[in-house]
């Protein structure tokens, strides 16, 4: 990132409390006059919440997004949040997160071992 370039905004998953972008989260907002819920825009008490599962099931789960917004959050919300998410799927990992691979057979990797390099710099006729 350059001098010129906007530093990202950054705001906290109300599930695993981790800061994101607020680009890659989806933010709800409890507006101002009234008092209803919204998605994505609008003035008023706002709450993140992560585009995974894991996070979204966590929050509706544990009510965290009715707390964060201090009013009820109404199913219908919740429900659109889950279709969004079956049409986005879930986001990659990043490449602190663990990934669990299986690889078995012909496409595991296999590193040399010690003395199979040792053996291959004896048969070179190079050395």
């Amino acid at each position: 990132m350059t001098w010129n370039e906007p530093r990202p905004v950054l705001r906290r998953c109300v599930s695993c409390r981790e800061l994101h972008d607020r680009r890659h989260l989806w933010r709800l907002i409890r507006q101002a006059g009234d008092g209803s819920v919204t998605l994505d825009s609008g003035m008023g008490r706002s709450a993140y919440v992560c585009r995974r599962s894991a996070c979204l099931d966590e929050a509706r789960r544990r009510r965290r997004l009715q707390r964060a917004l201090r009013v009820p959050v109404p199913d219908a919300i919740l429900d659109l949040l889950v279709e969004r998410l079956s049409l986005e799927g879930d986001p990659p990992l990043r490449q602190d997160e663990y990934r669990p691979v299986q690889l078995t057979g012909t496409e595991a990797p296999r590193a040399p071992s010690i003395g199979d390099l040792h053996d291959e710099r004896r048969q070179s006729p190079d050395l």
